[in-house]
């Protein structure tokens, strides 16, 4: 097949490029690509270029006239005149400064920046200080370094989210993220010609809709393209594993279904790229006009560009205010209105619920987050498959779902069972631990964690604790249940020993580790019914009213697990017990051009994560119990009204607990930068993107019928009983879950403190 090439030219924009004008696609001499359109003469014409003297007026009179003129479109203009008008607005020190400052407290919550600053010999990416980065972004606005107010807001980003590649730490500065979105012209996909044979990269029509024509990509900017590729993730990618952070940069059915993107290469905003070498296509880059709560008619000049697209910069001091009388019993609304979230996954009442590029399923929830699937095929008729796009859904739904789909899995004979876990971003803790004992109820799960001692930590810790010597955890809302319920309660938590901690000392330690401090390790409590029943309204599987359950698919050797190295956070602590306590072998699909295994979970292993507004209601509460003049000043740090104001496009977050694997706890190195290869990897086909049933052959092949894998491999039983799972295994129905009272509102402190979600 013909080769392609991409020219692409570029300038700086966080870890990737600028977006400039016009994109080319070159094929050579046929003239054609893609679908698109033929060129009348090889002559390339860039976007049409506005006339006037200020480039955020350009901006202003894009948007205007487009949305007069086309009042139900999304507005756009050329990325590099977008950009331009970024560039022009001035930087704004003492501002900026304010919220470097204000970062700090927040950041300090940062469970393994000890680790960060000097990771294990074998962790693919270079260290990172965060805080030494901070006070260098700090002294560089202070000797006015800066050309302009998005060039010390890239920096920012680049050194303080970008190089930590831990999707749990994310800060999105307002100019850098707010006006625009930056999109680039194609769609790639990473695809093996035979299955075997190292993958290359096509554009995704070629892959769908092959033709004699088709080829794949060798250069993009004169680079290899592959090589091209693996540096915007090394720079960028918010996945602690290279292999994982590739394959987010392509489309796949399970990105496009779970979370709706097409593969960052396309978009995403941190990389734009400008495509150039003047022969066949012209595609212009563009940039897409963001909603929100935002008048671009106040907009005459680069500094009401500021003063619009920057408004937390104008809030005055909050932090003296008087919040002695509060006891908030729910959080703060959030200050995220801006951009709109995702529209459902749910299907129209007129469209049949089933996800693009999968098959009929025999089961799927109204949201899609959980479906299951047979393969009724020759050589398949054993195998079930379950798909989980995010561990991220009502509860009671969720875990109804699961248990519905293996009763029909059992009663139709199904052995063999696939869990399907790409694009699985994580979410609520919980629901991971309830998926692992609806598998294997017989396991007492295994998750050693700890958090970091911070100053602001210890505070709310030296809190909360006194206030909870009298109080016990009841499925009743009580007073006490935001504070009691927190790691800040030295009564709450287990231990490593799934036994109680005895004193203050025993649980917050500190410990030291790698020059750090840090708590005592502890396990989530999944028997009580505040952070269960009370925060969803049913038990977790194995506790409570959900006992006496049976194995579905007996043994770990007839499950097996798919990944696309996207999986993280709970998704991270669900892979972890099915592993390492269970036993189950793992899949690892794609990764770059290169042979030998791969990791599955190449996302954030972090355990738990915390946004700025979670931490700052936290201190909220404790200033209403307290009238103890260092710890009301402590507390005060964690006023995050600024710093969030200065991230609107999404709440900041930080990861606040590590996960340790039960052999790591003496040198206590963090999940995130221990290596788990995957037993298996297989490449990606043409055939998998269009369908991705043929994905779930492929991996049934490999765990259960002796396939080979491009590496590693998964020995098959020397025997393997002939009966069906229900003769085999007992398992029976079991009541369905029934929701007990009212559950609480999903920005409630308990509910905070109980999700896991990675930051895209």
């Amino acid at each position: 097949m013909k080769s392609l090439t991409i020219n692409v030219a570029l300038a700086t924009l966080l870890s990737g490029v600028v977006p400039t004008s016009a994109a080319v696609l070159s094929r050579g001499g046929n003239g054609t690509s893609c679908g698109g359109p033929k060129p009348t003469n090889g002559i390339t014409t860039a976007a049409p270029t506005p006339t006037a003297t200020e480039p955020c007026v350009v901006a202003r009179d894009a948007f205007t006239s487009q949305v007069s003129a086309s009042p139900g479109l999304v507005p756009t203009m050329a990325a590099s005149l977008a950009y331009d008008c970024l560039k022009s607005v001035p930087v704004h020190k003492e501002p900026a400064i304010r919220l470097l400052d204000g970062l700090k407290p927040f950041l300090e919550w940062q469970s393994d920046q000890a680790f960060l600053k000097n990771p294990p010999t074998d962790y693919p990416y270079p260290p990172v200080d965060i805080f030494g980065e901070l006070e260098r972004i700090r002294s560089n606005l202070e000797a006015n370094k800066y050309s302009g107010e998005v060039e010390w807001q890239e920096d920012l980003f680049k050194n303080i989210v970008g190089k930590p590649h831990n999707g749990h730490l994310a800060y999105h500065p307002d100019l850098l993220t707010v006006p625009f979105e930056w999109v680039r012209p194609w769609t790639l996909v990473s695809v093996s010609e035979d299955g075997t044979s190292l993958p290359v990269i096509k554009v995704l029509e070629d892959a769908v809709s092959p033709s004699e024509t088709s080829s794949h990509i060798i250069e993009i900017n004169g680079v290899d393209a592959a090589k091209f590729i693996e540096e915007r993730v090394s720079g960028s990618s918010n996945t602690q594993d290279p292999d994982a952070g590739y394959n987010t940069m392509f489309f796949s059915r399970a990105n496009k279904a779970g979370l709706q993107a097409n593969g960052y290469f396309e978009g995403g905003g941190r990389e734009s790229l400008t495509f150039a070498n003047g022969t066949t296509i012209v595609k212009p880059n563009i940039a897409r006009f963001h909603y929100g709560p935002y008048d671009w008619n106040n907009v005459v000049d680069a500094e009401t560009m500021h003063k619009e697209f920057c408004r937390g910069a104008y809030i005055t001091n909050t932090a003296a205010r008087d919040v002695k009388p509060i006891r908030r019993t729910t959080a703060p609304k959030g200050i995220r209105s801006y951009p709109q979230p995702p529209v459902s996954l749910v299907s129209r009442q007129d469209e049949p619920n089933t996800i693009d590029g999968y098959p009929e399923p025999v089961l799927i929830a109204d949201d899609q987050v959980v479906s299951g699937y047979f393969i009724d095929e020759p050589g398949f008729e054993d195998v079930a498959v379950l798909v989980l796009l995010s561990f991220s859904s009502d509860f009671v739904s969720f875990q109804s779902a699961v248990q519905n789909f293996f009763v029909e899995a059992v009663e139709a004979g199904k052995t063999k069972l696939i869990i399907d876990l790409q694009a699985n971003g994580g979410g609520t803790i919980l629901q991971g631990y309830d998926t692992f004992r609806q598998i294997f109820p017989d396991i007492i799960q295994d998750g050693p964690s700890r958090w970091r001692s911070s100053s602001t930590f210890e505070a709310l810790s030296q809190t909360f604790s006194p206030l909870c010597s009298n109080y016990m955890p009841t499925a009743d809302s009580q007073e006490l249940d935001n504070v009691c319920t927190t790691v800040n309660n030295w009564r709450n938590d287990l231990n490593g020993t799934n036994g109680r901690f005895t004193s203050y000392a025993d649980k917050f330690g500190p410990l030291t580790l790698s020059g750090d401090s840090y708590t005592n390790y502890m396990e989530w409590d999944p028997a009580n019914p505040v952070i269960t029943r009370q925060a969803f309204g049913t038990d977790i599987t194995g506790y409570g009213r959900r006992t006496n359950f049976t194995r579905p698919f007996g043994g770990p050797e007839n499950i097996v697990l798919l990944y696309d190295g996207y999986c993280a956070s709970t998704c991270s602590i669900f892979s972890q017990f099915m592993r390492h306590d269970a036993g189950v072998k793992s899949i690892a699909m794609g990764g770059r051009p290169n042979e030998g295994p791969i990791q599955g979970v190449g996302g954030v292993k972090g355990s738990q994560v915390y946004p700025f507004r979670q931490m700052s209601v936290l201190a909220e509460i404790a200033r209403s119990y307290t009238e103890d003049p260092t710890l009301v000043k402590e507390l005060q740090r964690l006023d995050d009204t600024y710093v969030s104001s200065r991230s609107p496009y999404q709440l900041p977050v930080v990861n606040v607990r590590d996960a340790v694997l039960p052999g790591e706890l003496e040198n206590g190195i963090p999940t995130q930068f221990v290596t788990e290869l995957a037993d298996c990897r297989l490449y990606w086909t043409e055939s998998m993107i269009q369908n991705t049933g043929e994905i779930w052959k492929a991996a049934a092949q490999a765990a259960f019928k002796g396939g080979k894998c491009v590496a590693g491999g998964i020995a098959q039983p020397a025997r393997r009983p002939q009966i069906t799972a229900s003769k085999s295994y007992g398992y029976r129905r079991h009541p369905q879950p029934v929701r007990g009272g009212q559950v609480l509102a999903s920005d409630s402190p308990i509910m905070q403190h109980l999700r896991v979600q990675v930051s895209d």
